[in-house]
């Protein structure tokens, strides 16, 4: 059974969090700090983490910052849960890496299933480096890096798997369907705005870190393309 690492400082929710995975056929390890938490996903190399922002000590978005920096763990899932509603919050877990977020107050179903669909998705087969724009555009096979132009950008594994899928058709527009079943299969608690989500964080990576604009194009209401690369 796959280990799923609790990060919680909170007793009540880490207590429903270990039960509701226990009961879905998981192994768990608990731990209410996230110095300590850093420490035991190094030891135990989970196949996920839960990671909440507001912690004792070294807070979340750190945590998730040094798990992505370290490159024994920097592929390992993380689905950060907080009670911070704030658009600017989750969207700063999500560009240090994070593959997921949650907020509280959540359901046991809920995380579950989030759970379930980011495993499946950490499963999809591995590529080797593919080039894609003769070269401009590289996406390597491990770690979730996109090299643009010789500049190495580190996306989260949704950001990963969206941007080869829209390079794979680079040019035409590949829909929303399409996108959320990549990267969610059919779970019926992911809407669109989930994936407009991913596809804005993976955008803000391409233009701050790569320097590249208008390179993912939204067509409303079907979906999104990947344009030629721009200066």
């Amino acid at each position: 059974m796959d280990i799923i690492q609790i990060i919680e400082d909170d007793p009540d929710h880490a207590s429903l969090l270990d039960r509701a995975l226990r009961e879905a056929r998981y192994r768990t390890n608990v731990a209410h700090d996230g110095q300590i938490g850093l420490s035991d996903v190094k030891r135990l190399n989970p196949a996920l983490v839960l990671l909440d922002v507001m912690l004792p000590g070294m807070d979340g978005h750190e945590v998730c910052r040094r798990l992505r920096e370290d490159p024994q763990t920097q592929n390992i899932p993380i689905m950060m849960i907080t009670a911070l509603t704030s658009e600017d919050h989750r969207v700063t877990g999500l560009e240090l890496g994070a593959d997921d977020y949650i907020t509280k107050p959540f359901s046991p179903r809920e995380v579950i299933s989030r759970v379930r669909a980011v495993l499946r998705r950490g499963r999809l087969p591995a590529a080797s480096s593919e080039v894609y724009f003769d070269g401009d555009l590289e996406l390597e096979g491990s770690g979730f890096i996109v090299s643009v132009r010789g500049k190495r950008v580190l996306l989260s594994g949704p950001e990963w798997w969206l941007l080869r899928r829209l390079a794979e058709q680079a040019g035409r527009v590949v829909t929303q369907e399409e996108l959320i079943l990549l990267l969610w299969g059919e779970d019926e608690l992911i809407h669109q705005h989930e994936l407009a989500r991913s596809v804005q964080t993976l955008k803000r990576k391409l233009e701050g870190e790569a320097g590249l604009v208008g390179t993912i194009i939204t067509v409303p209401g079907i979906g999104y393309l990947l344009a030629r690369l721009t200066e």
